[in-house]
């Protein structure tokens, strides 16, 4: 799972304009941003940005570079990743050019103009799961009242990497689909063609109003595509609890706009069908517990054994938020830029929840 860029760029801009009105902050120079996260039997890819500048903060989160050169090497090997014609700021080269590795150092080096961001990292040895207890769980209404002393539904084992910094775990909906925020300026484009559309209804014939109605189309087909409770056989998910079911239905007896109707859609999915946390070095077990299990279905639960730097950048990311002197932002390995280059190892199971009478 790739953490989305936004969140790492909010974190940089957050250092370098503090709690002050951004406007009235000295513009620092402007520096390389890098992601990445590496494993074995996936393609490399490695986002290149750069931080922006205070006055901008409140445009939006990306800024990205092209025309970068971007190598990443190892002891016996040196690949160019090569720039995505149609994604600006992403460099990729395929799992066959650059293999993944575990124990293997992979170094990262970008460069642009005069600028040069350098980063390292190791991939960690694999945890693979040893036992899972509860690989069924029953939700029954009657526990909606009782989150606080309610006991976890099942729990699971992992053998210990030797070589990783610490783990990160990560539930997730398999009959559940949303998007992040960032589509949230689409569905607004979605009531303004609305709105454009009922303002030139006859007005214009119906062949001016052809490519207007082919965009309200397509928006509308890929929010119904990718804000669904519609799981892979083709069978509509319930949330487990009815509380919520209810309130997913009466959304549409709700007095919006249908760009309205589909953002609430979209947050409520997106912040329910996926939770991640972290765990210890030392840990080799962890519970299921409720908050992260909202619907009926197939769940797949992920552990990542992770390198130092993507650990540092999980368990820091929203450090800068507190406005304590104590509070020194996130933590970043990277030397020239920002950002992080790091590596995992993964083994994944799946358990299946299910509404109890």
């Amino acid at each position: 799972m790739r953490t989305t860029i936004y969140m790492l760029m909010a974190g940089v801009t957050a250092l370098s304009s503090g709690c002050s009105n951004p406007v009235e902050v000295e513009n620092p120079e402007q520096i390389l941003l890098i992601q990445a996260f590496l494993a074995p039997g996936e393609d490399v890819v490695v986002d290149v940005q750069e931080t922006i500048p205070s006055r901008r903060y409140y445009e939006g989160f990306e800024n990205p570079i092209r025309d970068a050169t971007v190598v990443v090497s190892t002891d016996a090997s040196e690949v160019v990743l090569e720039e995505d014609p149609d994604a600006a700021g992403r460099y990729s080269a395929s799992a066959a050019s650059l293999p993944v590795v575990e124990g293997e150092t992979y170094h990262l080096e970008v460069t642009h103009e005069d600028r040069i961001a350098r980063a390292s990292t190791t991939v960690p040895v694999k945890s693979l799961f040893t036992q899972v207890v509860g690989d069924t769980i029953t939700y029954f209404q009657r526990y909606g009242d009782l989150f606080g002393d309610l006991a976890h539904p099942g729990e699971f084992y992992w053998t210990k990497s030797p070589t990783a910094a610490g783990y990160v775990v990560i539930v997730e909906a398999l009959g559940v689909s949303s998007l992040p925020v960032s589509a949230d300026p689409l569905t607004g484009e979605l009531d303004r063609l609305l709105e454009l559309r009922e303002s030139l209804e006859g007005q214009v014939d119906v062949d001016s109003l052809e490519v207007l109605e082919r965009q309200i189309t397509d928006l509308r087909g890929y929010f119904d595509e990718n804000i669904s409770l519609v799981n892979e056989a083709g069978d509509n998910t319930r949330f487990l609890r009815e509380r919520e079911q209810q309130d997913w239905i009466e959304q549409e007896q709700k007095d919006w706009t249908e760009g309205k109707l589909w953002r609430e859609k979209r947050s409520d999915l997106y912040n329910s069908r996926v939770i991640d946390y972290w765990m210890p070095a030392d840990s080799t077990r962890s519970d299921f517990w409720w908050l992260g299990v909202r619907f009926e279905g197939d769940y797949q639960v992920t552990l990542q054994s992770v390198d130092q730097n993507y650990f540092d950048y999980f368990t820091t990311l929203f450090n800068g938020n507190t406005g304590a002197d104590a509070d020194f932002g996130p933590i970043f390995h990277v030397e020239g830029g920002t950002g992080v280059f790091g590596s995992y190892t993964s083994d994944s199971f799946r358990v299946f929840s299910r509404r109890g009478d």
